[in-house]
């Protein structure tokens, strides 16, 4: 329901409209799966909307959605995703249709002040260029101040539009907002044409990440253009977005594809004094025979001195292997109270139990501490392809205290419930006559794992018998429609401080036995709850062709979500409120939403962001979201 109010009309009380009109969701108990009785991933509930001036408020029961209209930098559009981008049920595969992607690029946000009635968020997003220039995108930061009056964003002119990056991905801020940066991606030895404050690879990089100089092994004319890009770090300290920011040359592995998303944080200072910036990035490097390689990167630089320390027994971060394979995805988190970076990667293959059970994609996560020859902790698996291709992933990691983090990922069903239960119940004496289901820690002792991963290695450690299954490949490209082996689940797990999941596993929040579920999102609210959202995709009972490379515009719908759902959870994975669906309202589904103080959690996308709606993947006009919880205290 969406009631459109006179400007005229601003003095009555949005309190007071708000509590006239139905609200979606409910309290429900801790082991509740917040689904309805025919196990689908959404709910009846959909939040109802008012608009008051220039805010449009929708009620959700347990919370309340604000959401203003705003200009990009230059009143520009936003540039649209490029060929072979990674989702988690889907990637941008156009090399021959580049012009059919209509998805809006990965933009990225960054709170500060939010212990302020006043906190500000910062943006970065990529634009599409000069329509004469063929392909010109260039970077842009912007800031929004919140505003207690309407309980939304104001635009404050605080911009600037990045000419010499062609991309802008990761932004981070001190948490006093006086410090910004944002990672730009330029060209092959693009510092050569502009002033630069230092070129951190070549002082304290590692032989991989000085790969720049050995482009000769590489054939073709192209290969400046298509291989080993630039990452700079642009830093304004003190002064507006519309000075030149200092810049660092941070990476030169990026390159070639873009599988991975680059995400920027900012620590002010640890208890051992250290100020530093980190980011996750795709990498690639060559052998000697021209042969180039796929993996990813941690890089920590410490800000007190502009070094980096990639090797040796107290680096920081690592240039290379974070899951066993290709890396499709990674995400970096950092844990303020073991004061570690970590990241979660997704890869396409696993080498010693693929044998078993076809090809499977690792799922781990590295802490900052480990070396660049070692695999991250292995969390789970998914099917996957050696052409860095995956149905489903990681997301996200929140940390919960030094020893606990709760890891977010998409992943299918591709053991059946009668032969894990037989499985559960005659190699491992799990009881699965309990009503409660195991939470896979039962199976801890069994293989030193968890239900499921103990289930994936049966075969190997007994191939004799061989009796326990699995659905191999799952469709991965194409098919005549969508199957079951094929539906996908969002799943919580707790993980230990270095990222091992031993003796845990996943809780599955959200399942549907109709359609695909992805794009999950998690958020520490600060007071014991935490934001969980995630989007439904297409369904067994639309009757389409299943097309799963994004190839043409009909396969719009793996890509472009149907609906858009919240919930509140608390730090034991038990679902506190909701799902609720967002009426108009939604996410990208590379993005992360941020804390904004005091319940609050904010982010920007794209306006009719669903499938039914959707205005396109480029816009000038974007929406800035609020979503303030009920509970704050």
């Amino acid at each position: 329901m969406r009631i459109i109010f006179n400007k005229k009309l601003l003095a009555l009380s949005i309190t007071v409209i708000l509590a006239s009109c139905s609200g979606g969701g409910g309290s429900s108990s801790g082991g509740d799966t917040g689904q309805d009785d025919s196990n689908q991933g959404g709910s009846g509930n959909v939040g109802s909307s008012v608009i008051v001036g220039d805010v449009e408020s929708t009620e959700l029961g347990f919370a309340t959605l604000t959401s203003v209209d705003i200009t990009l930098p230059d009143a520009m559009s936003n540039a649209k995703e490029v060929y072979q981008m990674a989702h988690y049920i889907a990637r941008t595969d156009g090399e021959s249709n580049e012009g059919d992607i209509d998805i809006p690029m990965r933009s990225y946000v960054a709170t500060c002040a939010t212990d302020t009635e006043t906190p500000r968020m910062f943006v970065s997003t990529t634009l599409a260029g000069d329509a004469s220039v063929d392909g010109a995108t260039y970077g842009s930061v912007y800031e929004l101040k919140y505003n207690p009056e309407t309980s939304s964003f104001d635009q404050t002119g605080n911009a600037s539009l990045l000419k010499q990056c062609y991309e802008s991905h990761g932004i981070a801020a001190s948490k006093d907002c006086s410090r910004v940066a944002v990672l730009c991606n330029t060209e092959y030895r693009a510092h050569e044409n502009y002033a630069i404050q230092g070129d951190l690879v070549e002082e304290y990089g590692t032989t991989y990440m000085q790969m720049e100089d050995n482009l000769e092994k590489v054939e073709g004319t192209d290969k400046e253009k298509k291989y080993n890009d630039q990452i700079w770090l642009m830093e304004w300290d003190s002064e507006p977005l519309s000075e030149t920011p200092d810049t660092y040359v941070v990476n030169k592995m990026h390159g070639g594809t873009h599988l991975g998303a680059q995400e920027l944080i900012y620590v002010d200072t640890d208890s051992q004094g250290r100020a530093s910036y980190a980011f996750s990035v795709s990498a690639r490097v060559f052998d000697n025979g021209g042969g180039s390689h796929y993996s990813a990167g941690l890089t920590i630089i410490n800000r007190n001195d502009w070094s980096l320390n990639m090797s040796g027994s107290d680096n920081r971060g690592w240039d290379w292997a974070c899951g066993d394979g290709h890396v499709v995805n990674i995400r970096s988190f950092y844990n303020p109270y073991n004061e570690m970076y970590g990241a979660l990667c997704t890869s396409d293959w696993n080498d010693w139990i693929g044998n078993t059970h076809g090809q499977l994609g690792t799922i781990a996560i590295k802490m900052e501490t480990s070396g660049s020859i070692s695999e991250g902790y292995f969390n789970h698996f998914v099917p996957s392809t050696s052409a860095m291709v995956s149905n489903g992933g990681g997301h996200t990691v929140v940390p919960l205290d030094a020893d606990t983090n709760l890891s977010v990922i998409v992943s299918p069903k591709f053991i059946k419930d009668t032969d894990m239960e037989r499985f559960l119940q005659d190699e491992v004496g799990v009881d699965t006559n309990n009503g409660e289901g195991p939470f896979d820690k039962d199976c801890s002792g069994y293989d030193e794992y968890n239900c499921f991963l103990s289930y994936m290695s049966y075969n190997r450690w007994h191939p004799e018998n061989a009796q326990f299954p699995s659905i191999e490949r799952q469709d991965l490209y194409s098919g005549d429609a969508l199957d079951s082996s094929s539906l996908t689940r969002i799943g919580i797990a707790k993980v230990n401080g270095n990222g091992s999941i031993n003796g845990q596993g996943f809780r599955w929040l959200v399942e549907d036995n109709d359609c695909q579920v992805s794009d999950p999102q998690l958020v520490d609210l600060k007071n014991g709850r935490y934001l969980f959202g995630y989007a439904k995709f297409q369904c067994i009972s639309d009757n389409l062709k299943f097309d799963r490379i994004y190839s043409n515009r009909g396969a719009m719908r793996l890509l472009v979500p149907k609906a858009f759902y919240v919930m509140e959870i608390d730090a034991d994975l038990n679902i506190l409120e909701g799902p609720v669906q967002l009426p108009s309202h939604g996410w990208g589904g590379l993005d992360e939403p941020m804390y904004l103080g005091n319940g609050k959690v904010a982010w920007s996308y794209i306006k009719n962001p669903t499938h039914e709606n959707y205005g396109g993947g480029q816009q000038n006009v974007w929406q800035a979201m609020i979503y303030h919880s009920n509970s704050a205290k």
